[in-house]
């Protein structure tokens, strides 16, 4: 086991070296740059210093493949910067699997995932969300690729040229969805639901560990599990301690220890200038989720 712990840390110091290196790099390169500077000279090289940190992802993330490795990557933000102050930057990893893909409510088979839905229509009614029927009916709507109403109006692709169905791929298009149900009959109140904390758009699984607290206590009211807690990093099922029944609600859920999805956000200072990229990275395919450039 010592052993075991020893390879996990040198694996994620040794990819913390590398993105270490190569942003200290670009941070004497930006230094160049700004001693002529301008905002242009800024976001190029925020530019370049992602496409620089996602091919470091692409080669060496592959390494990380357990919760122990992770949460060594997510406590140790780099912070780097140049040697009169002039230029810092900052790149912060944390995990993207504490949320549940609100698109998994739709099954490979077409049919609806049982245990989401409930879970969904509870939150809903926490929150005394009316309609909360239709609410769901629009979700679904707006995830299958058909253009057949579950009841009036819930198909939202047919209403208005913004969106298309067939998945709901950002917090943009659940924002449109939000709207068109207050629009259509639907209560305000569903804004009053911190769907951030809930709800995610890509991938299958939620890592335990980096679970949400409002998505945590969700699932503990819904299935009854107030005596579960998150204490320390869990690698399996087999260390929490709860009843076989109870973990087989978990895993319906896609409840799990590990998700390769992580989240990076990589910020510029550059005297009173600040940028920064926000971005989904997924180590097992090795693909970006979606990217946001924060000025």
């Amino acid at each position: 086991m010592r052993r075991k712990k020893g390879v996990v840390l040198l694996t994620a110091v040794g990819l913390i070296m590398m993105l270490s290196l190569l942003i200290l790099k670009s941070v004497d390169i930006s230094q160049k740059y700004f001693d002529r500077a301008n905002e242009k000279s800024l976001f190029i090289q925020l530019n370049k210093s992602f496409l620089d940190v996602l091919a470091i992802l692409q080669k060496s993330s592959q390494e990380i493949k357990d919760a122990q490795t992770l949460s060594v990557i997510i406590g140790l933000p780099i912070v780097l910067g140049t040697d009169n102050g002039d230029i810092n930057v900052m790149l912060d990893i944390s995990s993207a699997g504490g949320v549940i893909n609100v698109n998994n409510l739709i099954l490979n088979n077409n049919g609806t995932n049982e245990p989401l839905y409930n879970l969904l229509q509870t939150l809903l009614y926490e929150y005394e969300v009316a309609n909360s029927n239709f609410f769901l009916s629009v979700l679904l709507d707006a995830i299958d690729t058909d253009k057949e109403e579950r009841t009036y109006a819930s198909e939202a692709a047919l209403k208005g040229y913004r969106f298309s169905d067939g998945g709901i791929n950002s917090k943009e298009s659940f924002d449109y969805l939000l709207d068109y149900f207050t629009i259509n009959g639907g209560d305000a109140k569903i804004y009053d639901i911190p769907w951030e904390e809930i709800i995610g758009f890509v991938g299958k699984d939620v890592d335990f560990n980096y679970i949400k607290e409002p998505l945590f206590a969700l699932i503990k009211k819904e299935y009854n599990l107030y005596s579960l807690q998150k204490d320390g990093i869990i690698s399996s099922y087999d260390e929490l301690y709860i009843s076989s029944s109870d973990k087989e609600k978990l895993k319906a859920l896609n409840i799990g220890f590990f998700s390769p999805r992580i989240f990076c956000n990589m910020n510029f200072f550059y005297m009173k200038q600040a940028k920064s990229f926000n971005f989904l990275y997924d180590m097992e395919s090795k693909r970006v989720g979606y990217i946001e450039t924060v000025f």
